[in-house]
């Protein structure tokens, strides 16, 4: 713990506001089991425990009765471990949209590779008189195209009545691509609306968990840097004329172009709105411990008293 975090607990413990102790004594349950470095000694702990039990009184006939302070807390370890379980879900989601982007990687990467030859090809057949040599580029497609290769090889005819080798991937396996594709976005979205959910429910119970937040944080971070190495696997987008080339390609319908702009970045997908519901039902239900307080006689006195 740094010397701000210090600081930052202790004078937490010293505040009369109950809210901020709960909080306090939640963040110290999930550091202690996510990072297993307790946000607070074992002293400090109890102190929080205790100030938060001295919070309950006693009715008329001497039963014990549990206080508005204590109901929050528990409320909010409702919260924290309901986001545990979630978290749970948010990691396979990370997994599988990361498994994903590692297959969209390696096609792109195949394809690149495949233009790069494309060009090499075409680079030995050109002649110092500026001219292809067609008959080596005819020789070249028909031996590609031979077993054992059986390349997906043509030439194809471009401006001045030229013609060039395209060697690219076969058909089915172009097609398969933008599958993978899909499924990236699927996964990837899933993910995105689990941790809006996450984040939402934790602004709405004003329970923020940090050990949480950053390990969410984290997975989108990472995600979206994956997404982003993966398209310029194909094409860079960060230079100056990136634009105008971008428009020289639309005109010419570049396969790669489109298949780049299928896989949307990350900052670009939308929520999935029936996830999205499902799990903040979900985050919003009785964990089994204030299901458990509730049975409990002192509990049912105080919700007697409150009414």
């Amino acid at each position: 713990m740094t010397k701000n975090d210090e600081k930052r607990v202790s004078k937490a413990i010293r505040e009369t506001d109950s809210r901020k102790k709960c909080l306090l004594l939640v963040n110290n349950i999930t550091d202690s089991s996510m990072r297993g470095t307790p946000l607070l000694t074992n002293s400090e702990a109890t102190d929080i425990k205790r100030s938060i039990r001295a919070t309950a009184s006693f009715g008329a006939r001497g039963n014990y009765v549990i206080s508005d302070e204590q109901r929050v807390c528990a409320a909010m370890l409702d919260v924290m471990d309901n986001l545990s379980l979630c978290l749970v879900d948010v990691h396979a989601a990370y997994l599988d949209a990361k498994a994903e982007l590692a297959s969209v990687r390696g096609l792109f990467a195949l394809v690149h590779e495949y233009q790069d030859f494309s060009e090499f090809l075409n680079e030995l057949c050109w002649t110092k008189s500026g001219k292809y040599n067609e008959r080596l580029q005819e020789r070249a497609v028909s031996i590609g195209q031979l077993v054992p290769y059986f390349y997906n090889m043509s030439l194809k005819e471009e401006e001045d009545d030229m013609r060039v080798i395209d060697f690219k991937l076969p058909d089915e396996a172009s097609s398969a691509i933008f599958d993978v594709i899909e499924r990236v976005k699927q996964k990837s979205t899933r993910l995105k609306t689990l941790i809006q959910a996450m984040r939402d429910i934790m602004s709405q119970k004003q329970t923020p968990i940090s050990v949480i937040i950053e390990r969410i944080d984290n997975f989108e971070e990472e995600i979206r840097e994956r997404i982003r190495m993966t398209k310029s696997i194909l094409y860079r987008t960060d230079f100056e004329g990136w634009e105008e080339l971008r428009a020289t390609l639309a005109e010419n319908a570049s396969p790669k172009l489109a298949m780049m702009e299928a896989l949307p970045d990350y900052d670009d997908l939308s929520a999935d709105q029936a996830v999205y519901e499902e799990t903040r039902f979900l985050l919003n239900q009785e964990s089994p411990l204030t299901f458990n307080l509730r049975q409990q006689p002192e509990w049912k006195a105080s919700r007697s008293r409150a009414t």
